[in-house]
């Protein structure tokens, strides 16, 4: 039954009125999204396409490293969400794209994330999709948020986002982390060893299962950290999603 399941308690407003005080107050913060490939993955529920598909992606060998995958990649993302001051998860009634929602796809269930030593009723909880929110992910939008503050963005596309200008387009300072897409729980330490490098209050990423940046952000740099998913495409000019193509719900995000 859905009311078994974790649901969305903050509305997308007020947790962008959120996001913007921690901003305006230089408060080490992580926002950190959960879609449902991280779903399935800490539920070890996957179906076969999906287990070929982020052992390819993620570099483990299928089969045989299947279960250590889930362990591996499972303990981070559980992590991610015990840490994270705001989590994404879809809201059943998301207007801005069009899903069949189903509970176990897209959330978790209070009996399991209580295991974890949470106190389900503290948890602050947005749409998944606050991201791709017009008044959150455009470009002018997000101007706005940053109240002038520079951004770090840690992306596999600098040279596509260099080519944007984010620069002028935000007014403020915009620097880059490259995180390769060959980027994986095996091989990232280097990219967290750049993080002291980042001198920027405020950081977005895009980076896949590699939800526990954001935690580890706040609380080893003192960064405000907003996982921003496909976004980052869609800045980057690429129209990932179906939504960002030409007259889509969503394509007001893509920065051509």
């Amino acid at each position: 039954m859905i009311q078994d399941y974790l649901q969305p308690n903050v509305s997308n407003e007020d947790a962008v009125e959120l996001i913007k005080e921690k901003i305006r107050t230089k408060t080490p913060f992580a926002f950190t999204r959960f879609g449902d490939g991280e779903i399935h993955i800490i539920n070890k529920n996957g179906f076969e396409r999906l287990e070929k598909s982020f052992c390819k992606n993620w570099d483990y060998k299928y089969p045989d490293e299947v279960d250590f995958a889930y362990e591996q990649i499972g303990e981070k993302l559980k992590t991610a969400f015990i840490k994270s001051d705001l989590i994404g998860l879809m809201d059943k009634n998301c207007k801005i794209i069009n899903i069949n929602y189903k509970a176990e796809h897209w959330s978790l269930r209070k009996d399991l994330v209580s295991t974890w030593g949470v106190d389900i009723d503290n948890l602050q909880i947005c749409d998944h999709m606050l991201s791709r929110q017009k008044f959150f992910g455009s470009a002018e939008s997000f101007k706005e948020i940053l109240q002038g503050n520079p951004l770090h963005i840690i992306t596999p596309y600098i040279k596509r986002m260099g080519e944007r200008n984010l620069n002028n387009l935000f007014d403020v300072e915009v620097s880059y982390t490259h995180n390769p897409m060959t980027t994986n729980f095996k091989n990232r330490d280097e990219i967290l060893k750049s993080f002291d490098k980042i001198k920027a209050p405020v950081v977005v990423m895009g980076v896949g299962l590699l939800k526990d940046y954001g935690v580890i952000l706040r609380d080893e740099f003192g960064k405000i950290a907003l996982d921003m998913g496909a976004t980052m495409d869609a800045w980057s000019g690429i129209r990932s999603r179906l939504w960002f193509g030409k007259g889509g719900k969503q394509e007001y995000l893509v920065i051509n």
